[in-house]
């Protein structure tokens, strides 16, 4: 029998594609126009411009853990001045808040927007591109990769790219977000097809990217928060070998002169609470364990969906629903909670472990990013679906147990992750490793 849907599916994807390619030769087109009649720029300081969609700010993308290291980043550059260092940031996908290209402030930070168009125009473009010369950058860093980033990339079209990989997800990873229906109501999405779609955009964007050098010679290099990213980048971005620098992800480490902790036993979730962190797995830890205080430090980018089953647990006298929380908020609550816990069905480093670790407190999680909550905490092996299932909970009631009574092995992992945090991921480390690559690789 002959599927109809499936045609008209196929059909439909093929005709997409061949718009993305001539979309993509048709500002390439505007690119080699641009070239041909901007002004020169010396290109030799330390001006930075990152591209990421995200900068930790309602405006500008929300609150993800992409955004707020760029925004840590962003804002201990431009406002020390013990660092050569300047940074800028440019917002792939269009905006609302400007009605043509330019320029806001935002973090201390210089942001490149674009307006939001159902087309990108020429004359767009061409202005895009001149603020982007203005600026005189050095070297493009973004954060992975999305097919947004074509935009920016071809406006500062000979500028030197820095991939930096944070969370790359090859057809495997989104196969396991997927599995989480539930997710698929929060991107407004009808099938597990069109979330594992996304993989091949990517894999697609990429492959035009490598594309157009042929026409604009660039350097690519590629850098990694961590190494055990490098492989599922090349399933990813459909290049083997990927030889990466290893680039820590920096963060703001605390003056700490003691670890103490809560007197009640306290767990701390930090981050969104949408469908692929399965923060329902938390609820129901709460439930079983009311002996043990449960902070839920984070919103939901779809809270009328997120209540349908936050309703369920909201009531449960241990569990502390707290809402978005950042600054001094945050620092009290990592400074007193015994530790903190990830249910996400999919994580590669979240800045959210290295706080913790910074703050002397182990993680409990189902991911082990180069060993980092083997080492540092207690990792529960790995959790798909749902995670609701009674051996997915015992995984995370094991480690949970473990947590709250093994005193002394909770102090040393705890120890152990400040000191990792303080001898590589601070923004010293961060800098001396930056110019490094830019030394090494002549850009």
């Amino acid at each position: 029998m002959i599927n109809i849907q499936a045609i008209k599916k196929a059909f439909y994807s093929i005709r997409a594609a061949r718009w993305e390619r001539q979309k993509f030769s048709e500002i390439l087109s505007w690119s080699d126009e641009f070239n041909r009649i901007k002004p020169t720029h010396e290109k030799n300081g330390t001006q930075l411009t990152f591209v990421c969609e995200e900068f930790f700010h309602e405006e500008l993308g929300g609150y993800g853990g992409f955004g707020m290291t760029v925004k840590n980043i962003a804002q201990h550059f431009n406002t020390s001045h013990q660092s050569d260092i300047a940074v800028s940031l440019a917002i792939p996908q269009g905006s609302k808040l400007v009605s043509e290209p330019g320029i806001r402030t935002f973090h201390e930070t210089t942001v490149v927007l674009r307006p939001q168009q159902v087309s990108l125009q020429r004359d767009t473009f061409i202005k895009y591109s001149a603020i982007l010369e203005s600026l005189k950058t050095r070297a493009l860093i973004t954060i992975d990769w999305y097919p947004s980033y074509e935009n920016t990339a071809l406006a500062a079209s000979d500028t030197p790219i820095i991939l930096w990989i944070h969370d790359p997800r090859d057809r495997q990873e989104w196969d396991n977000i997927a599995a989480i229906s539930e997710e698929l109501k929060f991107r407004g999405i009808q099938s597990r097809q069109q979330l594992i779609a996304f993989a091949d955009e990517k894999h697609a964007s990429i492959s035009r990217l490598k594309h157009a050098q042929k026409t604009i010679p660039r350097k690519i290099v590629f850098a990694t928060t961590a190494q055990t990213l490098v492989p599922r980048a090349e399933r990813t971005y459909g290049i083997a070998p990927i030889a990466a620098h290893w680039l820590p992800n920096p963060i703001n480490i605390p003056k700490l002169e003691k670890i103490e902790y809560s007197a009640t036993p306290t767990v701390l979730y930090l981050g969104r609470l949408d469908a692929v962190k399965r923060p329902w797995m938390v609820f129901e830890l709460a439930k079983r364990h009311p002996s043990i205080i449960f902070q839920i430090a984070g919103k939901s980018h779809r809270p009328d969906l997120s209540e349908i089953w936050m309703s369920r647990y909201k009531n449960l006298p241990n569990l502390q629903l707290l809402g978005h929380i950042d600054g001094e908020a945050k620092d009290r609550l990592l400074r007193s909670c015994w530790g903190l816990i990830n249910t996400s069905v999919h994580e590669a480093e979240p800045v959210s472990f290295l706080e913790a670790f910074a703050y002397g407190r182990a993680v409990i999680a189902c991911h082990d990013p180069d060993h980092a909550v083997t080492n540092f905490g207690y990792y529960t092996g790995e959790v798909l679906g749902e995670g609701l299932d009674e051996k997915s909970l015992q995984q995370f009631d094991t480690q949970l147990v473990k947590l709250v009574s093994d005193h002394q092995g909770r102090l040393s992992k705890g120890l152990a992750g400040r000191a990792e945090m303080v001898k590589n991921h601070t923004f010293e480390s961060f800098y001396s490793r930056l110019i490094e690559i830019l030394e090494k690789e002549k850009i």
